[in-house]
């Protein structure tokens, strides 16, 4: 009997041996979930911050957006009245290009027509 009491002793402390180095790996591995949560954690805490830096900066960039918006439609009037000005510009120059031509056409008819007329003055004087 005392052969297979020292067998149950031997057995009960491997068990115990084992029990504690379950114990051991379970504690390790703990820690280390532990670890990894905190790392996480602090990860998803920078990428929320990140995140909300990105909002306000969208929210500025919108609201500037909308400023813009107001000063384009401003200088879109301005546009569309310096447009009108160069279109009546244009008119302009054509109606005085048109009259010149025909000022200087008279002129030129005038000149051929009477040109005897006026060499007979010239050469009488």
């Amino acid at each position: 009997m005392t052969a297979s009491l020292n067998q149950i002793y031997k057995a009960i402390g491997s068990l115990e041996t084992s029990v504690m180095n379950l114990a051991k790996a379970i504690e390790v591995s703990d820690k280390r979930a532990s670890d990894s949560n905190k790392r996480a954690d602090q990860h998803r805490a920078v990428i929320h911050k990140r995140v909300d830096d990105l909002v306000g900066e969208v929210g500025d960039i919108k609201t500037s957006v909308e400023t813009m918006k107001e000063d384009v439609a401003d200088s879109k009037v301005v546009t569309d009245e310096v447009k009108q000005w160069k279109q009546r510009g244009v008119g302009a120059l054509f109606v005085a290009g048109i009259a010149g031509t025909a000022i200087g056409g008279v002129v030129v008819g005038f000149i051929v027509y009477w040109w005897e007329a006026i060499l007979r003055a010239i050469r009488a004087a």
